[in-house]
């Protein structure tokens, strides 16, 4: 799913590549000609909403991790969870791979992966005019393969999860086989919480 928004210092068209200009720190005092512009797309899958970026001739991000986290500022900005780049695959590794995906989070943090995230780039690149039947997408957390379903979704197989506690990472003590954390209690707020800890590239927590 794709939408718009509209924020201070930040301008965007209502096209189906929607552009936006990322302002430098001192938003107020810069020029118009310091700011630098750059397309982007907004995508949702289950609730988490993404910025796309088209950096396909490219292996690294256009944008930095701080001009990422004021993108994604839902008061000042466009607003999401995170910006999500398609990149070329790693030099070298052109057979192997189709492309690249990085990420950086609504706080400018850098996870090796997540599901929905990749989801909605499988999505953006139909829509840019691939049409492969699955990608075969160079991560941080190692190669994930989106499949394009006939009814237009996206099916990920996000490989094996990651229990360890200290792989995960988190630091509540492991309580269950493979030094896992399952059930564990947790305190918050006042409240005991029953939590479960997985990642599969992104830290989880689970609450039944």
């Amino acid at each position: 799913m794709k939408t718009f928004g509209a924020a201070v210092a930040i301008l965007l068209s209502m096209t189906h590549g929607t552009t936006a200009w990322v302002s430098p720190s001192k938003i107020r005092s810069a020029p118009s000609s310091q700011l630098n512009s750059i397309k982007i797309a907004k995508y949702e899958g289950l609730g988490n909403d993404f910025i796309l970026v088209d950096s396909r001739q490219s292996s690294d991000p256009p944008l930095t991790p701080e001009e990422s986290a004021r993108l994604c500022d839902r008061n000042f900005s466009v607003g999401g969870d995170g910006v999500i780049f398609a990149l070329a695959p790693p030099e070298g590794q052109e057979d192997e791979y189709d492309f690249s995906m990085r990420i950086y989070n609504s706080d400018g943090s850098e996870p090796e992966m997540c599901g929905n995230g990749i989801r909605c780039l499988a999505a953006f690149l139909r829509d840019l005019g691939e049409d492969a039947k699955s990608y075969n997408i160079n991560t941080l957390a190692g190669p994930i393969i989106p499949v394009m379903n006939e009814d237009g979704g996206v099916t990920v197989d996000m490989g094996e999860p990651i229990l360890k506690s200290s792989d995960v990472p988190t630091t509540l003590e492991s309580n269950a086989e493979f030094d896992s954390v399952v059930e564990q209690t947790l305190e918050c707020n006042g409240k005991e919480w029953k939590v479960s800890a997985v990642s599969f590239g992104n830290p989880h927590m689970i609450i039944f």
